[in-house]
């Protein structure tokens, strides 16, 4: 063949093909026997006009080997899925009676939420480009979209309703004016971090880590607030866990499904230390929030930096005979682990915390309670 370069000049192109081998430069290509499924293909060309030569190679793809990763892959993502379902639907159900849902950090959920929304959006490009393997992909593309749009963002709208309570009792005016408020902002974020993963990906592994925060703000939130967080130690450890496997499975696998076969390689994999580092993020993270629930939401904060908390040790004396409205117990005068409230009732420190769950009012006189440090 012919073919131009520079202009009107021309230079002669020579191009020698082996099925199921590399060719040697000087030509000598064994024979491939009729019938026989070529495992690769390689050559060499050369244009001695113009002094060029190169040489190339490929190798086929094994197509079943690759369908079964796939829907390994399918199933362990879907699995993975479903379990985190289980932990929000379990979720729920522990903050679904009383203000406890108003002390979960709403960014919290937010971000959890747009992972899940990324995810199911790059499953469907993923199904949409290679189409021979489009419904196990997309079936998780689907799960993924499910846990976004009927989970997360749901239990967004709880937590939003439980902190914006007038507001939602003003009549559907003001609920329509706090949707709008929301789901604006929520879908806007969704959308601008679309664009920017999609012109970022060279940098995914740095995006990926950023999102494994997803605790900071719930911690920040707890600390500021001077509480006990509302989420549940069960559901912690199970969607760090959960998370995390998958973003092992993405980086320190080399044999993943996307280990460029057929769908494109993940930018830095396989990689141990982002894989260490990422674990490392998750663990941090969560033995914080435990201790937080052991020690306090404080623990961790410098006593010159705490801010002023009312002490509900510091009270009197109990005099004989007063009995705690909450177990209706008689409180023992000598005991140490009574509180008094800001209205001078007394309780047993472990009833009132675990009134304080339900409502951050006094039960007895129904006067505004601060948290307990």
């Amino acid at each position: 063949g012919r073919f131009s370069v520079g202009g009107d000049r021309s230079c002669r192109l020579d191009v020698s093909l082996r099925l199921g081998g590399r060719p040697s430069p000087n030509g000598a290509v064994a024979k491939q026997q009729v019938g026989d499924r070529a495992e690769s293909l390689a050559g060499w060309l050369v244009a001695s006009d113009c002094g060029f030569s190169g040489d190339f190679a490929a190798e086929a793809v094994d197509m079943e080997h690759l369908s079964q990763k796939v829907v390994h892959y399918s199933v362990m993502a879907i699995a993975l899925a479903i379990f985190q379902m289980r932990c929000y639907l379990w979720q729920m159900r522990h903050t679904e009676d009383g203000p406890s849902a108003a002390k979960i950090s709403v960014i919290c959920i937010a971000m959890q939420a747009l992972m899940d929304a990324y995810d199911s959006f790059l499953h469907l490009c993923l199904g949409l480009s290679t189409q021979f393997m489009f419904n196990a992909i997309a079936v998780v593309a689907l799960f993924k979209f499910i846990m976004f749009a009927l989970l997360e963002a749901r239990y967004m709208l709880t937590i939003w309703r439980q902190r914006r309570r007038e507001a939602f009792d003003e009549g559907w005016d003001a609920v329509r004016r706090e949707l709008s408020w929301l789901y604006s902002r929520f879908y806007g974020v969704l959308i601008i971090g679309l664009i920017l993963i999609y012109h970022s990906l060279d940098h995914l592994s740095i995006i990926v880590l950023c999102f494994q925060l997803y605790w900071v703000p719930q911690i920040l939130t707890d600390a500021y607030q001077g509480s006990r967080s509302a989420i549940a130690p069960a559901f912690v450890v199970g969607i760090s866990a959960s998370r995390t496997l998958f973003v092992l499975y993405l980086w320190g696998c080399p044999e993943n499904v996307f280990a460029g076969d057929a769908y494109p390689q993940l930018p830095g994999s396989p990689s141990t230390s982002f894989c260490i580092l990422a674990a490392s993020l998750q663990g941090a993270q969560v033995a914080i929030m435990l201790l937080q629930q052991r020690l306090g939401p404080r623990w961790f904060v410098p006593w010159r930096c705490m801010p002023w908390a009312y002490n509900y040790h510091g009270g009197t004396r109990a005099e004989p005979g007063t009995e705690c409205v909450i177990c209706m117990v008689e409180i023992e005068p000598e005991a140490a682990r009574h509180v008094t409230a800001p209205c001078s009732h007394r309780f047993h420190r472990h009833c009132l915390e675990q009134w304080m769950d339900v409502k951050m009012e006094c039960p007895t006189c129904r006067a505004a309670l601060p948290p307990i440090q």
